[in-house]
């Protein structure tokens, strides 16, 4: 049985909505669609018991994974 290439896959947890809301506009900008998937997380606390799952279609798995390495090191420059 061949894998569907259009299967939502998950790319990252964030604690909070927004930041990942700010990764799916990243890859969205690329041509890349990103999803949330509604699990929640939006009070940014830990103790919270939610979080933010962003999800791609698995063909566009390896680009996104490259696309949100870059964004994120291009927001926390040298490890700071």
């Amino acid at each position: 049985m061949a894998s569907d290439p259009n299967r939502l896959v998950v790319l990252t947890d964030y604690l909070t909505d927004i930041e990942a809301h700010l990764l799916i506009g990243s890859l969205e900008g690329l041509g890349i669609p990103a999803f949330h998937s509604g699990v929640g997380g939006s009070t940014g606390w830990p103790d919270a018991g939610g979080y933010a799952q962003v999800v791609v279609r698995q063909c566009d798995y390896e680009r996104a994974k490259l696309a949100m390495d870059e964004f994120v090191s291009d927001r926390n420059p040298e490890g700071a």
